[in-house]
């Protein structure tokens, strides 16, 4: 049997689900690409907050210039808040705020039900890995673009959500 099949209470095995499951619109309908944008987009600005503050309490004016030295925890820092946000509103609540604004939420993709805590972790960890690589200022473009991947695909799932085995649904 199939990671992706369960079986269900009569005993066949259950198929994974596919677009032609989900309404065209309203509650339970696939995520359109759109609010998944934007509710990424809030979700990047609530972690990136922080972060800023951080540059500017730590930015110097030197003979008229203003400098900025980051300090060097700041960036394993921000990758931890990134993945503690991420893992923390997907496991207890099945959304960021990002995804509660937007009316979105993340679902089991073999059931619709509450992602367990692995399927969490993964979801959250995958799309903030580039910026523990040697990538330099190429590792957010990588975050970017892993969160991109959610476009495509009949249900649109990023590759977030195909590690995670989750899939994210409309809420109204």
């Amino acid at each position: 049997m199939q990671q992706s099949e369960q079986i269900d209470p009569i005993g066949s095995p259950r198929k994974s689900p596919t677009a032609k499951d989900f309404p065209a619109s309203g509650p339970f309908s696939l995520a359109a690409p759109g609010p998944r944008f934007g509710a990424r987009a809030l979700d990047l600005a609530v972690i990136a907050l922080p972060v800023l503050i951080v540059i500017a309490l730590t930015a110097k004016t030197i003979d008229g210039q203003l400098q900025f030295a980051s300090p060097g925890w700041l960036l394993p820092a921000a990758l931890a808040f990134g993945v503690a946000y991420d893992f923390i509103f997907v496991f207890f609540a099945q959304r960021t705020l990002g995804k509660m604004v937007f009316g979105l939420r993340v679902v089991r993709y073999v059931d619709g039900g509450r992602p367990s805590a692995s399927q969490s972790g993964l979801r959250a960890l995958l799309p903030w890995t580039p910026l523990a690589l040697p990538l330099g200022p190429f590792g957010f473009a990588v975050v970017l673009m892993v969160y991109g991947t959610g476009i495509g695909g009949e249900l649109h799932r990023g590759w977030p959500d195909t590690v995670g085995g989750t899939l994210v649904i409309s809420t109204r």
